[in-house]
């Protein structure tokens, strides 16, 4: 794959709303754009009412909506629920437990390390351990996500690169590759110099398309499995991973492969979105090899989000504004 690695990553808070998500921004620019009547409900929750055509439509972060059903949301809201819809379709996805207990004995009968941890019900990659190798990894991993969420998902992990397709009315919008966080040395800073380098243009919270880097419990684990610590000095143009996770809000860039991801890929993130009927969706997708067909050897389903985030698509840290709001707030209005 083909990528530029100049970042032309330029988001500008929109005037009057920088309190609001970057995605509920993006929404609301495009509302006003149309002309459309609107209110502000909530800013905390960054709830909106739009009006058009004698009707009122109730958007919650940019893309909870009427579009989807309820059932639609809590199926995608439930990582463990997200796996038995995507078997009811034969889509591949991550073979796994679900604990409900954090002293329960974790059975590795039917699954070998290396393993992923996560919690049942969380977003935003809170309390995600990957690339786990071994038991005291793992039983330190579990106890963390528990503290975020009451059950617990242990699965396989599996080697591939991770891609976000925005799915919307059952067509692919747009594609992001997310990198997991990372730095290129200079040969001069060191490795937290560096994180406090590239954190100069992004955000402390989702206001901000692009999140801080933050030297956390899995960036030290991942500097250690690579001999190095915050204070290390590596080479001018190596690159340095800071964790395996690849979202946003860990860190990580977005980079725009809309253009050049296979179609049959495409027909795979539509079925996945179509496995839980929603209308609008981002689905996480892992792929080995991005040139071969799909089948469970190459591929895996990881997530199905029917809170959907634009600004990685509008403004990647690389590549194409995809412009996708006028594409949300279609299907939005089209929903009653």
């Amino acid at each position: 794959m083909s990528i530029s690695m100049k970042s032309n990553y330029n988001f500008q808070p929109l005037e009057g709303y920088a309190n609001f998500e970057a995605t509920t921004q993006i929404l609301i620019k495009e509302v006003i754009a149309r002309g459309l009547d609107f209110e502000i409900l909530d800013p905390e929750n960054n709830l909106i009412a739009v009006f058009c055509n004698d009707k009122e439509y109730i958007i919650h972060e940019g893309t909870i909506s009427d579009a989807n059903s309820l059932i639609a949301f809590w199926i995608s809201n439930d990582k463990w629920m997200t796996k038995q819809f995507l078997q009811r379709k034969n889509i591949s996805h991550a073979s796994g437990i679900l604990l409900a207990d954090k002293n329960q004995e974790v059975t590795l009968k039917n699954l070998s390390f290396p393993l992923v941890v996560k919690p049942m019900d969380t977003d935003h990659g809170i309390a995600v351990s990957t690339n786990i190798q071994n038991k005291e990894e793992l039983y330190a991993a579990i106890d963390e996500a528990f503290r975020f969420s009451k059950k617990v998902i242990v699965e396989e992990y599996h080697e591939g690169q991770e891609y976000r397709f925005l799915v919307i009315d059952f067509e692919v919008r747009a594609i992001a590759y997310r990198e997991p966080a990372n730095i290129i040395g200079d040969g001069i800073h060191s490795i937290e110099q560096l994180i406090q380098i590239k954190n100069k243009n992004r955000g402390d919270d989702y206001t901000h398309p692009l999140l801080k880097i933050k030297m956390d419990e899995e960036v030290l684990r991942h500097l250690k499995k690579q001999n190095l610590v915050p204070g290390s000095i590596i080479g001018k143009g190596e690159k340095i991973y800071l964790r395996k996770n690849s979202n946003l809000s860990t860190g990580g860039d977005s980079i725009d492969v809309t253009d050049e991801i296979p179609a049959f890929y495409k027909t795979v993130a539509i079925e996945a979105a179509k496995a839980a009927n929603l209308k609008i969706a981002g689905i996480d997708i892992i792929i080995k090899d991005l040139e071969k067909e799909p089948s469970n050897n190459n591929y895996i389903v990881v997530e199905l989000n029917a809170p959907a985030m634009l600004s990685m698509h509008d403004f990647p840290y690389i590549g194409k504004n995809r412009r996708v709001e006028k594409y949300v707030l279609d299907s939005i209005l089209n929903s009653k």
